[in-house]
């Protein structure tokens, strides 16, 4: 066989290994974006494309909002009584509500994007 042949089958092999390899990589961070309760007492809020997900959730005195964060830039997350440290893509932060009321909150790292509100009755 001819060199350049054999140079030109293995890249063409590399490459598809490689898109395969990248396509099957994709789905690392596919994840269920819809509000539950992973945990009795606890609901999530999905941070994607500078934005959460739900930007409104209702919870009883008492429960915990767990921020969770599918951005690759890094955020803080910022309300009258919390603020998060930098969340990057799979980061968590926690804060559990001991006291009725409507709390606002937004990304301080960008806050001209959206901004979320935690309803505790």
């Amino acid at each position: 066989m001819n060199t350049k042949l054999i140079t030109k089958l293995i890249t063409l092999i590399l490459i598809s290994g490689f898109l395969i390899l990248a396509g099957c990589l994709e789905n690392v961070y596919e994840r269920d974006t819809s509000v539950s309760d992973i945990e009795s007492g606890v609901t999530i809020v999905y941070i994607d494309n500078f934005s959460f997900n739900p930007d409104s959730v209702t919870i009883a005195e008492g429960e915990t909002v767990r921020w969770i964060s599918n951005d690759t830039a890094a955020l803080v997350i910022s309300g009258s009584s919390f603020q998060s440290p930098a969340l990057r893509r799979g980061d968590s932060y926690d804060v559990t509500f001991n006291a009725r009321g409507t709390y606002n909150y937004y990304l301080l790292s960008h806050p001209w994007t959206g901004s979320g509100m935690i309803i505790v009755e």
